[in-house]
């Protein structure tokens, strides 16, 4: 049996600007089926998609891993410019 609770939400600029983007994702859905797709997709999925200092630390140890640490704290390798590198041209 189906609970038919109404939730009511003010539009907000923010509110309108989201459910615009994902009406470009989602064109066939209207806004409370997108309100829908959120929220389920919010309650399914893992609580550490939202740990953002984590994610960052697991970044970082992999970059870290994958080039070295001395690189990364290497200053003059974070100056990168148009100039720099060689252009590349896939036929």
């Amino acid at each position: 049996m189906r609970d038919n609770t109404t939730i009511r939400l003010t539009i907000t600029s923010d509110v309108r600007r989201a459910l615009d983007a994902a009406k470009k994702r989602y064109p066939a859905l209207s806004d409370p089926e997108i309100l829908k797709l959120g929220l389920s997709k919010v309650v399914t999925e893992s609580d550490s998609r939202f740990d953002f200092e984590h994610d960052r630390n697991e970044i970082r140890k992999g970059a870290s891993y994958a080039v070295g640490a001395a690189y990364l704290h290497d200053a003059d390798e974070d100056a990168y410019t148009a100039e720099t590198g060689t252009e590349v041209h896939f036929s």
